[in-house]
């Protein structure tokens, strides 16, 4: 999460809706004294990262503060895809990363090990993978921090109710995010028009559905259940 005390702004990064180039192109507005990494947040007394949730929010004190509060979601088909990757990705990188305390790293290991299982179990098959997701894998916060897939709207809003102020979303993310900035009434120039383009990774997408032709019939209509109110929300045509 990136909060601006200053300028009396939060901003939720919700995993796989182009976090990490919202964070580089934000990162000179950041003031959050949380890291981004995994660590254990004293506040909710459990080990979370950047991608902390509405509900978690509500337990930190900045949430007592006027800010006004921002989030970008993104399709549910590329989303899921998106972490199918990251997954992978966090196998090869997580172990080697510097972690606050050698305890929280034993935890993140365990959570990895679990990730991987799964991996394997699916032979590293996407549609595979999905068949094996279980609602509790994707509803419940907290399970597996290092599976933070949950429905978008769990970055958004706060039981059912519409929490955040502004909404972008990733598929038309440059035409948002200047709109977040005139939000704002940021006009700063540093770090924003001089982002490198190598930061939108498989994040972003001009396309509204990125890796729909990659996934079956089977996995589409299982996304479809489990991020049913994401499809509703947010405007998302369900296939």
């Amino acid at each position: 999460m990136i909060i601006n005390f200053e300028r009396k702004f939060a901003i939720f990064l919700p995993w796989k809706t182009a976090s990490s180039t919202m964070f580089t192109r934000m990162a000179y507005f950041n003031q959050s004294s949380y890291s981004r990494f995994y660590d254990f947040n004293v506040h909710l007394k459990r080990i979370v990262h950047q991608h902390i949730t509405v509900a978690d929010f509500k337990g930190l004190p900045e949430s007592l503060l006027p800010l006004k509060k921002i989030a970008f979601v993104r399709n549910p088909y590329d989303r899921v895809y998106s972490g199918f990757l990251q997954i992978q990705k966090d196998l090869k990188e997580q172990p080697d990363m510097p972690y606050p305390e050698p305890w929280i790293k034993n935890h993140v290991m365990k959570q990895l090990e679990a990730n991987e299982k799964k991996l394997r179990l699916a032979g590293y098959n996407f549609d595979n993978w999905v068949a094996l997701l279980q609602p509790e894998d994707v509803l419940q916060i907290g399970g597996n921090s290092s599976f933070p897939l949950y429905p978008a709207h769990y970055w958004t809003h706060d039981n059912d109710k519409l929490f955040v102020d502004f909404i972008g979303k990733v598929e038309t993310f440059e035409e948002d995010f200047k709109k977040m900035l005139e939000f704002l009434d940021i006009s700063d120039s540093y770090n924003l028009e001089n982002a490198n383009i190598n930061f939108l990774t498989d994040e972003q997408s001009d396309s509204d559905y990125k890796y729909l032709e990659k996934m079956s019939e089977a996995s589409i209509q299982k996304i479809n259940s489990l991020f049913s109110n994401d499809f509703k929300l947010f405007g998302y045509k369900k296939l």
